[in-house]
């Protein structure tokens, strides 16, 4: 057998799709010691934060309610309905108004960033993450990591199949096959994809898979749409129902991708004066990166 060879094309053919997330699915988990999530924190405080309660959680309804009273121009919030429970928390970003921007460790002297830091640090109204990686487990990213130009950890050819980019203009999603070096400024390897060029990019198989709580990312032109699931859920019934529901909202997304699962989701806004902050997830919880929106000047 030639040495670093697979000793059959079958075997090979297994261990790639081990090692790619075959059908749209995500690589294989850590196993710990506790199962996936049940409920997460979500509350709204005064800004910033002296602690959070990992318990305590707001009914959906009434995050959503604070969601939107911190709202400002240029971001608008929905909650839309799953199986008759209320259970997708989106918003509608206007890209002329804000600026992605992605930030988190820089590999040396941060070796991460908490979704209350970046709005800190960054000036950020709304904070979205993470890319698979946080303090609960490690802070080593989870393939490309690309901030403001500077490569944090090199692309994985085996595992999560997109890459979701920020420049000037906005944001942008490719196939991570396709991604070459200077394409973004920032960008970070993520996945799996729920939507590609505008269809459901996830098996049925997706629902024999485990449940988790998500936060997903949408380029949808002019529009950035970006949420988080307020109960555990398969992407596949994810991606049906968003699809349903940007129609509605008379908005045309293109690409859509998992950005977080289980534990690793957090989603935070500030209020306009910031001095109060909305949030859904560890907002305090270092992360590797984080997506994040700010006015633009």
């Amino acid at each position: 057998m030639t040495p670093n060879k697979c000793p059959s094309a079958l075997l090979c053919s297994v261990l790639i799709c081990l090692l790619a997330a075959c059908d749209g699915g995500e690589p294989a988990r850590k196993e710990g010691t506790r199962g996936a999530a049940d409920h997460l924190p979500s509350g709204e405080s005064a800004f910033p934060l002296a602690g959070v309660d990992a318990g305590s959680s707001m009914s959906t309804g009434d995050l959503f309610a604070a969601f939107r009273n911190l709202e400002v121009a240029g971001v608008r919030a929905h909650l839309a309905r799953v199986d008759e429970q209320p259970a997708l928390l989106l918003f509608e970003i206007d890209l002329n108004l804000f600026e992605p921007v992605l930030v988190g460790t820089n590999g040396d002297s941060r070796p991460g960033l908490s979704a209350v830091e970046a709005v800190q640090a960054f000036d950020v109204d709304l904070v979205i993450g993470s890319s698979f990686v946080s303090e609960l487990h490690s802070l080593t990213p989870v393939g490309l990591l690309q901030i403001e130009g500077a490569t944090i950890s090199e692309l994985q050819s085996h595992g999560y199949t997109r890459v979701l980019g920020t420049r000037t203009d906005g944001l942008g999603v490719v196939a991570s096959r396709e991604y070459h070096r200077g394409m973004f400024t920032s960008a970070m390897q993520v996945g799996p994809g729920v939507v590609e060029q505008g269809a459901l990019d996830i098996s049925e198989r997706d629902l024999e898979r485990p449940k988790y709580f998500r936060t997903f990312v949408g380029t949808c032109g002019a529009t950035a749409i970006v949420g988080a699931s307020q109960i555990p859920m398969h992407l596949y019934t994810l991606g049906s129902r968003l699809l349903e529901v940007v129609a509605d909202l008379d908005v045309s997304c293109d690409e859509v991708v998992n950005l977080a699962g289980d534990r690793e989701v957090v989603l935070a806004v500030v209020s306009a004066d910031r001095s109060r902050l909305a949030y859904f997830g560890h907002p305090q919880t270092a992360k590797a990166a984080l997506l994040g929106f700010r006015r633009r000047p």
